[in-house]
């Protein structure tokens, strides 16, 4: 098999919905990554998802929607609070953990009564999920555990040779995976954190959110959902996260990228890439939002230039580099 790369156009969108309606796969872009998608109804290219992927079975997916899209079957039931919620941030990148309805199978909630739900606001994947009818399943486009892919050349790479479609389109505008936050209880939770913070999701209920750093205290009593494992989004070269201050001590025997966005760091770079030739500096944005964006192409980079080490820049604390910090760490582990 070799994936057939095809241009967004309204033929090739039909073309994908009738090959996802017949349990095929199709990767498409998203405003977050690349995802690689099979309808629910399709129990074939559930599995075939998670062949392609190397993923385990038990690891839940997220089911992808329309705007507008009928939820009666796929949730239990659409609550005020969820309702609030896609009022404020659908289509975009959050995705909700419900109590799932009774169309939803387990082979999408990895087993589990519950399920992660999105509306994605990227113009390909609307058009597409229009056009399949039924919510579509779709962890990021790449190989379990490796690096989540913002081009369609990146799935081409890692999966051209395990799935019929790739789906083209703008690069992704996040850059990196939704916001999860659970409805399960009481208190709505960040499960993973990602573009929309647990501060704007606390400000459109009016009631308190648990942060994603409260909710790692206690992992257990939470369920399981996509990209919550320790050692996640990884790139062949070993990642390292570290202050500019611990660069100037660096004693490095290997082919390195150091990325980072703050002057003290570029200028230690800078010094290091003087003393050792097979140095790289990659500059990035300071703003958070920039740095998500070009963060996975930046890693797939540090493999494709054959380096063995990518030193990292440690984001600064606070909500506005958490999802940075989460991914990073996530990669680095």
């Amino acid at each position: 098999m070799h994936a057939e790369l095809l241009s967004p156009t309204a033929g090739n969108i039909q073309r994908c919905a009738q090959a996802l309606q017949h349990g095929q796969l199709v990767a498409f872009p998203t405003e977050t990554v690349f995802g690689l998608g099979a309808a629910v109804t399709q129990l074939g290219g559930i599995e075939g998802i998670f062949k392609a992927k190397g993923r385990p079975s038990e690891h839940p997916l997220i089911a992808h929607v329309a705007p507008g899209a009928n939820l009666a079957g796929w949730v239990g039931e659409v609550t005020p609070t969820m309702q609030k919620l896609i009022d404020a941030f659908w289509p975009g990148p959050l995705t909700l953990v419900v109590p799932k309805g009774e169309r939803m199978p387990f082979e999408v909630t990895g087993g589990q009564n519950s399920v992660g739900i999105r509306c994605p606001s990227h113009p390909v994947a609307i058009e597409l999920l229009k056009a399949t009818g039924v919510p579509v399943a779709a962890p990021s486009a790449n190989r379990f555990g490796k690096v989540s892919p913002t081009r369609a050349s990146h799935v081409l790479a890692e999966l051209g040779d395990r799935i019929p479609f790739i789906l083209d389109g703008d690069v992704p505008e996040v850059g990196i995976e939704s916001t999860i936050v659970s409805l399960l209880n009481d208190q709505p939770a960040v499960l993973r954190p990602g573009a929309i913070t647990a501060a704007q999701i606390q400000a459109v209920l009016g009631v308190p959110v648990k942060t994603h750093g409260e909710v790692s205290k206690t992992p257990n009593a939470n369920p399981r959902v996509s990209g919550a494992l320790e050692k996640h989004y990884s790139p062949d070269a070993k990642v390292w996260v570290l202050p500019a201050s611990e660069l100037s001590a660096l004693q490095l025997n290997n082919k390195t990228l150091c990325v980072g966005w703050s002057d003290e760091f570029l200028a230690q770079a800078d010094a290091l890439r003087e003393q050792y030739a097979a140095v790289l500096v990659e500059a990035l944005s300071d703003k958070p939002a920039e740095v998500a964006k070009a963060l996975y192409a930046t890693l797939r980079q540090a493999d494709e230039l054959a380096c063995k080490q990518v030193l990292f820049e440690k984001p600064s604390p606070g909500p506005d580099w958490e999802a940075v910090a989460d991914r990073l760490k996530r990669a680095s582990a």
